[in-house]
C-alpha cells in the first residue's frame, strides 16, 4: 500500500514537472568593451537616453532549448522625436545566433526626445546568459 501511495506521489508530481528548464551547453562569451568599439562623439547606451519603451528581447525558443549563451553589441540612432533608426548588429557571438531577436526588440524602443538633438551611432549590448537576455555597459 506504502508503496504504491508512493508511485501515485513520484507520478503526480512528475507531471508537474517543466521542460523549461536551461541548461547551459555553450560556454558564455567574455562581454565585449563596447567603448572599444566607438569613436568619442558617439552614443553609448543611456548616458543620454531616457526610454520611453524598452523592452527586452525574449530569448530565441531554440538557443533556450539548445543551452546556447552568447551576446549582440546593437548599433543605432535615435532621432529628434526619440525613434530607432538604422538599426543594425556591430558584432554578435556566436554569429547570428541572437541577431534576429535583438534587432526585432531595439527597433520598437523608443526614447524620449534628446535635449541636444538626433543621436548618431548609440551602441547596447545585450547579453543572452542562462536563459535570460539583459542589457549591458
Amino acid at each position: 500500500m506504502k508503496f504504491s501511495c508512493l508511485c501515485l506521489i513520484v507520478l503526480i508530481l512528475s507531471g508537474c514537472a517543466t521542460k523549461d528548464v536551461f541548461k547551459p551547453k555553450s560556454q558564455y562569451p567574455p562581454d565585449p568593451w563596447v567603448k572599444g568599439y566607438s569613436n568619442p562623439d558617439d552614443c553609448l547606451g543611456g548616458e543620454k537616453l531616457a526610454a520611453r519603451r524598452f523592452d527586452l528581447p525574449a530569448y530565441p525558443r531554440r538557443s533556450f532549448n539548445s543551452g546556447r549563451q552568447g551576446w549582440t553589441i546593437i548599433r543605432l540612432d535615435v532621432s529628434e522625436s526619440g525613434d530607432t533608426e538604422n538599426v543594425d548588429v556591430e558584432r554578435s557571438v556566436p554569429d547570428g545566433l541572437f541577431d534576429s531577436a535583438s534587432l526585432s526588440a531595439v527597433r520598437k524602443w523608443q526614447f524620449e526626445p534628446p535635449k541636444d538633438g538626433a543621436l548618431k551611432k548609440c551602441r547596447v549590448l545585450l547579453r543572452y546568459r542562462a536563459g535570460e537576455v539583459t542589457l549591458g555597459g
